[in-house]
């Protein structure tokens, strides 16, 4: 980049005053500090930046930790759920056997007594 005494120069050789140039230069100087980001500016958004990254890495890995024991708390649940309804269809196959076993008895003794 044109160091700032050379840019004044040029313009003075170019036709502006030496007054012009210094107020051109000036005004150019300013505008390049309020709009433009300097090194500093860059290294702290980029400072920024990883730090929401790390709080939000953070966030995330707490909410899959959290949702992680919910789903482990739900599965135990279904699990039980399952248990148990697996011991009343026991349960309920049982009688039912015992019932079909005691009309078959009672048919086998009619039977019987028919021949």
């Amino acid at each position: 980049m044109m160091g700032a005494m050379q840019y004044t120069k040029d313009l003075e050789e170019s036709g502006f005053t030496k007054d012009q140039a210094n107020m051109l230069l000036k005004f150019q100087m300013e505008v390049m500090e309020s709009k433009f980001a300097t090194k500093q500016d860059i290294q702290l958004s980029e400072l920024a930046v990883r730090s929401d990254m790390k709080e939000m890495e953070s966030s995330i890995r707490s909410d899959m930790k959290e949702m992680e024991s919910s789903i482990r708390s739900e599965i135990k649940d279904i699990k039980n759920l399952i248990e148990a309804q697996s011991d009343k269809l026991t349960i309920r196959m049982t009688k039912n056997m015992t019932i079909m076993f005691g009309v078959m008895t009672g048919i086998l003794v009619s039977v019987q007594k028919f021949l």
